[in-house]
């Protein structure tokens, strides 16, 4: 008994010396980068700062031609590397710690694809010049007399830049039309961006309000100007003085009519039918909505129905509020989960399209598990409104997968970052009819039932497939984890523990010896 004790306090203190001889610290070198169509970032971490002249460099090559070369030290960061229209980069580090300055050298490219070019439409720009109503109010739809087309210019634009007022005419294109009026009786500009190219669509040579012109439902967007605003120097009062004018009688102030909303998901400003028009009010349809103009001798008040009153003077009924909205549209989630087919994972979910949408067949449905890193998503297309989709990764006929696991050529299975395993940790999916009635739903991870191919962590129930290999419970790491100080703390305290378990052996034997 005596000897037995002796024994394993002696191995105990060798195992436990042994352990804290072998415990060290490894390096956190953290290299990444990611790429866009046209930008690369690098960011490199906790790598160790320079001695001795001593120092870590990245290297950055565009095509073969270096574009970054610069020292850093414990980090380096750069998110504004340009690589639009290249085809191949390469990120270079050259770490000088580690054995033979060259252990912790790293290397990565890729190859880069064209954006994406935006959609265009063709548009004109119109440029009227008017007399004005009263030569003392500012230029305005409501103020203008009969306007005259001065001049167009075509535009090829992306659909988004459409209204942010950078196409205006900044200069009038025919200065001669000036020559003839006068311009003591004021004068305004109004220009119109409409939808459609020169051969599309001709725009109309006068416009004469009340009546106006929507221009046929090609307008998108229009403002007005002072004369001033082009540069021409306008007549002084004293230049303009004439006989006292009589005096013009208070306008009567209306109420615009608001328009019916539309119900129908997919509508547009072309679907909303106009109130109608009458000697107080005439209305115009437009992109932006339904545009109100009071009658001659008429104004409109506070009480504008709905309609808003924009910074140009126009008073417009917005189109946000006539047709639904994109949310009003989406599908319609019904029951959406992870559940266990079995031992393998499945999607089951159910979703129904909103009123109005009708599809032409049976298998409208695409679904896709976005990947959290924009790495390649998993796509299924063709699916029914409601039913159940294998998971990603997953087969249900031998031999048996999981996401996260693959089987190696001896039945075993061990863990992967392959096989969709970014699927596992709650994943998004996303389904969609089409780009304008989608949804998104928040997925949460796989039921434990399904997880993990038995015997590796997987249910607490095990569910065993007649023709599925079973692999061991022992199964192999994908990847070994760096050691850190986190690691070297817990065998140091491991050690402490067997230095302990040692002393209370030898104090029992000096027990049993008395």
């Amino acid at each position: 008994m005596k000897r037995t004790l002796a024994g394993v306090a002696a191995t105990t203190l060798a195992v436990g010396g042994m352990l804290v001889a072998t415990a060290a610290p490894a390096s956190a070198h953290t290299p990444r980068t990611s790429a866009t169509c046209d930008t690369l970032t690098v960011n490199l971490q906790a790598y160790a700062d320079g001695r001795d002249g001593r120092t870590n460099t990245v290297t950055v090559k565009v095509d073969d031609e270096t574009v970054v070369e610069e020292s850093f030290g414990t980090w380096y960061h750069n998110d504004k590397i340009d690589i639009a229209g290249s085809s191949r980069w390469t990120v270079e580090v050259d770490a000088w710690d580690g054995r033979d300055g060259t252990e912790y050298d790293w290397s990565d490219g890729g190859s880069t694809e064209p954006c994406a070019t935006p959609e265009t439409t063709d548009v004109q720009v119109g440029i009227y010049l008017y007399p004005k109503l009263d030569k003392n109010k500012p230029a305005a739809w409501e103020n203008s007399g009969e306007q005259q087309l001065l001049g167009t210019t075509p535009l090829t634009l992306p659909e988004d830049e459409l209204t942010n007022d950078e196409h205006w005419y900044t200069e009038l294109p025919q200065t001669d039309a000036l020559d003839d009026i006068d311009l003591c009786t004021g004068w305004g500009i109004q220009q119109d961006l409409v939808r459609g190219g020169a051969d599309d669509y001709t725009m109309p040579e006068t416009i004469t309000y009340p009546d106006g012109s929507s221009m046929d439902g090609h307008l998108v967007d229009w403002q007005h100007q002072e004369l001033s605003d082009f540069g021409i120097e306008l007549p002084s009062a004293e230049d303009c003085a004439t006989p006292t004018e009589p005096e013009v009688p208070e306008p009567q102030v209306v109420v615009p009519q608001a328009p019916a909303a539309v119900e129908v998901c997919g509508a547009d400003a072309s679907d909303v039918i106009l109130p109608a028009d009458s000697e107080d009010v005439t209305y115009l349809s437009t992109e932006q909505g339904v545009l109100a103009v009071p009658g001659e001798g008429r104004t409109f008040g506070d009480d504008l129905a709905g309609y808003t009153r924009t910074e140009g003077g126009d008073v417009v009924f917005p189109i946000a509020e006539l047709v639904p909205s994109a949310e009003d549209c989406a599908l319609i989630p019904g029951d959406i989960g992870a559940v266990c087919v079995g031992d393998t994972p499945h999607l089951e979910y159910g979703v129904a399209l909103p009123e109005g949408i009708e599809v032409d067949d049976d298998t409208p449905l695409t679904i896709t598990f976005l990947h959290p890193d924009g790495g390649e998503n998993f796509v299924a297309e063709d699916q029914p409104l409601e039913g159940s989709l294998l998971w990603p990764g997953a087969s249900d006929t031998a031999p048996k997968q999981w996401p996260g696991w693959e089987q190696q050529d001896d039945g075993a299975y061990v863990e992967t970052d392959g096989n969709y395993a970014w699927t596992r940790d709650g994943v998004q999916v996303l389904f969609e009819v089409n780009p304008q009635y989608s949804t998104v739903v928040d997925y949460p991870p796989a039921s434990s039932e399904c997880a993990n191919p038995i015997g590796v962590g997987g249910a607490d129930v095990e569910v065993v497939a007649d023709d599925a290999a079973v692999p061991p419970a022992e199964a192999a790491p994908a990847e070994e984890l760096p050691q850190t100080g986190a690691t070297v703390g817990v065998i140091a305290g491991i050690a402490a523990l067997l230095l302990v378990a040692g002393g209370v052996l030898f104090w029992l034997r000096r027990r049993i010896q008395h």
